[in-house]
């Protein structure tokens, strides 16, 4: 029923258009991006990688420290048992 009342006032047909076109195709002038539109580097990149490495590498020694404390911490307070050798037999 509300279909056939959509349909009667044409309120369909008017939204059509509307609908079936994205809202860039406004009629405006639309400019192709080309390989000229990116960012062009610049600087020495051998510094800046250098830069780069010098603080991945601290993340990553910063990080081992971490884990070994951290194993160390649970290992000396009892928290965990490793299990390093097999169980010793009970009888």
């Amino acid at each position: 029923m509300l279909v056939k009342h959509i349909v009667k006032q044409g309120l369909m047909l008017k939204n059509v258009g509307a609908m079936s076109r994205a809202a860039y195709h406004g009629g405006g002038h639309h400019q192709h991006s080309t390989m000229n539109d990116l960012p062009v580097p610049a600087g020495d990149w051998k510094e800046q990688h250098s830069q780069q490495n010098t603080k991945y590498n601290a993340i990553l020694i910063a990080g081992v420290l971490v884990l070994a404390g951290t194993i160390g911490f649970v290992k000396s307070s009892g928290l965990i048992y490793f299990n390093y050798s097999p169980p010793k037999d009970l009888d």
